[in-house]
């Protein structure tokens, strides 16, 4: 993909297809583009190689898109009828769609409090859902944790900046 950026803009990077402003971001701002790297789930089961995931954090607002599998997930054939699909092909399409999650909205910091709201989600129950997390920077990663009182409370996940 060719990103062209005007000669009157800031120089500008261009990572996987992603423009972004050559100007560094402090280590301690959430603003940016992340990756998860690490999870401890709340039964402290440990997963350093979770699979790919995007997180951006700009201004705020929020998009998060995770693939939450805990390995490639498999890839449903094509229905022969779409308009009918048969109950094995609706399980492999459920299958293949249920271990990926997206939600986007609004959020804020107080101080090591992150809150998001999202305004859009994949699943229906996700929209309006508002969750809290503590947060602590160390260089370039950010770990969260949710609060006692929320969903998956206890999951620590770890992510990386990547700009």
């Amino acid at each position: 993909m060719e990103v062209r950026v005007r000669r009157a803009t800031r120089r500008a990077d261009v990572v996987r297809g992603w423009t972004f402003a050559a100007n560094p971001t402090p280590s301690k701002s959430i603003e940016g583009v992340w990756k998860v790297t690490k999870v401890v789930s709340p039964d402290g089961v440990v997963n350093m190689h979770p699979q790919p995931s995007g997180v951006i954090f700009s201004r705020g607002y929020f998009g998060i898109i995770r693939d939450t599998a805990g390995g490639p997930r498999p890839q449903a054939p094509r229905p022969i009828d779409p308009a009918k699909p048969t109950d094995a092909e609706q399980l492999a399409l459920y299958q293949e769609w249920a271990q990926f999650g997206a939600s986007g909205g609004t959020y804020e910091v107080k101080g090591d409090t992150l809150i998001t709201r999202a305004d859009v989600a994949k699943m229906v129950g996700g929209v309006g859902l508002v969750e809290e997390a503590i947060i602590k920077f160390d260089g370039d990663k950010l770990t969260t944790q949710p609060k006692s009182d929320q969903p998956i409370a206890g999951r620590q996940t770890t992510y990386t900046r990547l700009r």
